[in-house]
């Protein structure tokens, strides 16, 4: 504890400013690189990013791209950059990857700068950099093609503009975040009171960009649909089918909650929660003691970030609890974990006027908890590798078994098995497009020529329902085992 203390942070050369942050670079970026190159995304959301992705690249190439083009489920802004960028680079999948590992990467240097603008710690700056650099579920997210990490960038970039007093430069910031995932929208107001709190006064042009951002996602509607909250109607209709199929999603009881919960925990990190509670009440006991103006500027960074911080978590809350967002998803407290982390430090930093106890006792406690959240993680990390070995041991074994036969077809549900087998995505079947009832879905593959079915134990799964329907012994006729794996995953050979 006294060591990370007293490593203040105290003017360098150049030189070694820049190998400095070289290093954190490579600390940082190695494994989210290596992750992108290496990781196939997780089944679900990626693939439907990657989707809008490919649609909006499709257009760019062919000459017909128009806003009514950005209009989808998610809002457009990073499908929009990296089917911008793969129109020249090409290989989209793994541009949206390689673009979610770089954020992640800035997501943890700026980790770095805004803990030593709170701490002038270095050790204690490194300490956070570390817990969100070498972070297992961090990393994976940083892998994927989806849109939270590169979100999370926006938003710490937005934070230290805030802190620094650039404000239209932190309006630009929130309004790109609020092109991408909706939770920045909570920054909107947010800008004008830091504003009049740190600096007594409002300018107006800071807010309207800010508020550009929901404006714009307006017109875009408007332009696609006809109607400008057609994107809210879109939502509340998906939210309608999700708790139609899991009832329990749209109803409160103590085990929903505590689920809930416990991933907010899992993922925000209990230390972070924990120290945001501390810093608010001891940032609150200096305001009271104080007069309000000087006693504020003497905190104005550390009432930034706490702010930015319970925005973000009352911004998920608010929609958890009035069921505009029915789950909590362990993505959706990266930000909340990269913006706590540096009040972590700001915490343990101010334990240094404490008495020696109770200092060692919160340093103690926290850290302990730093170290059963990397555990855990860790742990589901390892599951999710082995769950990734199982699939892509079935994507192998399409890929030398399939038939070279162009019409030749493979019924898949599972995303990732689809994109590790190289096969072309025409080749492909799954539930969303065929028939439900049992002789319909025979007839179904029958006519598609579909030689081999990947069978999956999943929600809305034509194939789970037929087996489970058709019993062992009206299987065996239709259907030859040939693959399985410890996960449950199954390749049948099609033999009628």
């Amino acid at each position: 504890m006294i060591s990370l203390l007293s490593i203040s942070f105290s003017p360098q050369s150049r030189a070694g400013r820049y190998a400095f942050v070289g290093l954190l670079l490579l600390l940082a970026g190695t494994p989210r690189v290596l992750g992108a190159l290496l990781l196939p995304n997780e089944e679900g959301d990626p693939y439907s990013y990657f989707r809008s992705i490919e649609m909006m690249r499709a257009a760019l190439i062919g000459g017909t791209f128009t806003i009514p083009e950005l209009f989808g489920f998610w809002l457009p802004l990073y499908q929009f950059v990296c089917a911008l960028i793969s129109a020249v680079a090409g290989d989209p999948l793994y541009v949206a990857k390689m673009v979610s590992a770089v954020c992640g990467t800035g997501v943890c240097l700026l980790v770095f700068y805004v803990s030593l603008r709170l701490t002038a710690s270095v050790g204690l700056a490194f300490l956070s950099f570390a817990l969100i650099a070498f972070n297992p579920i961090h990393i994976m997210y940083s892998a994927f093609s989806m849109s939270d990490v590169p979100h999370a960038l926006l938003v710490m970039g937005g934070l230290v503009c805030a802190m620094t007093g650039h404000w239209v430069l932190a309006a630009i910031l929130v309004a790109g975040g609020g092109l991408m995932r909706p939770e920045s929208w909570a920054f909107i107001p947010l800008v004008p009171v830091l504003q009049w709190l740190l600096q007594r006064r409002v300018t107006v042009i800071p807010f309207l960009v800010a508020l550009a951002s929901p404006a714009a996602w307006i017109y875009i509607s408007w332009s696609a649909t006809g109607n400008p909250f057609e994107y809210f109607k879109v939502r509340g209709e998906y939210i309608k089918e999700l708790v139609s199929q899991a009832p329990a999603l749209g109803q409160f009881s103590a085990s929903v909650i505590f689920v809930d919960l416990r991933t907010l925990f899992y993922c925000s990190g209990p230390a972070v929660v924990i120290s945001c509670i501390v810093a608010f009440l001891l940032l609150t006991k200096r305001l009271r003691r104080g007069a309000m103006p000087k006693s504020l500027e003497s905190v104005s960074e550390p009432v930034v970030v706490t702010l930015y911080f319970y925005s973000a978590l009352a911004f998920l809350l608010f929609a958890y609890f009035t069921k505009n967002q029915p789950a909590i998803f362990a993505r959706y407290c990266l930000v909340l974990f990269a913006l706590g982390l540096p009040v972590l430090a700001w915490t343990l930093r101010a334990t240094k006027n404490w008495a020696r106890v109770e200092a060692a006792a919160l340093w103690t406690v926290l850290l302990g908890l730093c170290v059963l959240q990397f555990g855990f993680q860790v742990r589901d990390g390892q599951v999710f590798i082995n769950q990734v070995s199982q699939k892509r041991f079935v994507a192998d074994y399409l890929t030398n078994n399939i038939s070279i036969r162009p019409e030749t077809k493979v019924f898949c549900d599972d995303d990732t098995v689809k994109v590790l087998t190289g096969i072309p995505a025409q080749n492909f079947l799954s539930s969303m497009t065929s028939p439900v009832d049992t002789g319909s879905f025979l007839s179904y593959l029958k006519e598609n020529h579909v030689e081999f079915l990947v069978w999956e134990k999943r929600d809305q799964s034509a194939a789970a329902n037929l087996f489970t329907e058709l019993g062992d012994d009206g299987v065996a006729p239709l259907f030859k085992l040939v693959a399985s794996t410890n996960a449950d995953l199954r390749v049948y050979r099609v033999t009628f």
